[in-house]
């Protein structure tokens, strides 16, 4: 991470905080909380992976929940909606349909578009401190670019050498640094770079940061998100290891999106990890993960109990200065 001194010895690895927040019985909008906590209250990195309940609270107690939810007969409660804190629900969702199933919509405190998260979603928390990272500049595309070259590029190699397969040829990767997301705008540029060796790029889609996407070939399995604080930056991703096609089908074509997207539907737009890596377990995502932070810093797990020290009574929080909310359609 860091130059190499003026002694010519190289300096020490930046510290990690490694959050595994499997099975942890967290909800969607209980991550949420403790990631904006330990952005604004905590001086550590992190890196904060995990799988969530969509609905069900472990620290959140008698939340108001919107009227179209509580007198709902027959309540989808097998995923969650996330919208960018600028999202406008009647220009991102079938608001009709969201409120027909009784879906629960959350607005998280980053930007960035919407997503819809179940069980089976796997979700990444970067968090950096600027004195630490002084080579990442604090806005969106240099986080994401960063992120896209030093953590989740090589975690894809990984996970394709994970992959049954004989020695092929080394090939490059090209990751595309593009201007618009679904729902965000962002201005970039476009970048060739070499990616660790990956033996199975002639069979699995190249890895990809396009646009404001993570992408393999033309499409998405992960959307990205930012917030920006004074010292430190946040970077989150929600990786689709599978999905429901019905409640995709939640969302509506937003008018801003990526040049690559066109006007493709969702099954056409995304693809599922669990389909490019049939015979992985969303177990070895965290393990490349894992893999790949400890060769950018020196990593040190944390329990939960310790990042919930941060946040401090979650309730409070969440009716407090949390800026997550939960959306009354």
């Amino acid at each position: 991470m860091r130059p190499f001194r003026s002694t010519g010895v190289i300096a020490s690895k930046v510290k990690l905080s490694v959050l595994d927040l499997r099975g942890s019985g967290l909800s969607a909008v209980e991550r949420l909380c403790l990631e904006e906590s330990l952005l604004r209250h905590d001086s550590r990195n992190w890196a904060v992976i995990g799988t969530h309940e969509p609905v069900v609270n472990r620290y959140l107690h008698n939340i108001p929940l919107p009227q179209y939810i509580e007198s709902s007969k027959d309540r989808n409660a097998s995923c969650v909606i996330v919208m960018g804190i600028g999202g406008k629900p009647n220009d991102l969702l079938d608001v009709e349909q969201v409120k027909k199933d009784g879906v629960l919509v959350l607005k998280r405190f980053s930007g960035g578009g919407t997503v819809v998260l179940d069980h089976s979603s796997i979700w990444t928390t970067l968090i950096g401190r600027t004195e630490d990272i002084a080579d990442v500049q604090t806005y969106p595309q240099p986080i994401m670019t960063w992120s896209a070259e030093k953590i989740f590029g090589p975690t894809f190699s990984i996970l394709n050498r994970m992959r049954e397969a004989p020695n092929l040829p080394k090939k490059r990767s090209t990751m595309v640094v593009d201007t618009k997301s679904c729902g965000a705008e962002n201005s970039g540029k476009v970048l060739t770079l070499p990616l660790p060796s990956d033996p199975l790029s002639n069979v699995v889609p190249n890895f990809a940061l396009r646009e404001n996407d993570y992408v393999l070939g033309e499409r998405k399995m992960g959307g990205n998100a930012q917030s920006i604080v004074k010292g430190g930056w946040l970077h989150h991703t929600s990786f689709l290891w599978d999905y429901d096609q019905q409640n995709m089908d939640y969302l509506s074509l937003p008018s801003k999106r990526p040049a690559y997207r066109g006007d493709r539907k969702h099954d056409d737009f995304l693809v599922r990890l669990s389909s490019v890596y049939p015979n992985l377990k969303p177990e070895q995502f965290v393990a490349a993960f894992n893999e790949a932070c400890n060769v950018q810093f020196t990593a040190e797990n944390v329990k939960l109990q310790e990042a919930i020290a941060v946040v401090g009574d979650m309730n409070a929080w969440f009716n407090g200065k949390c800026r997550t909310t939960v959306v009354n359609l």
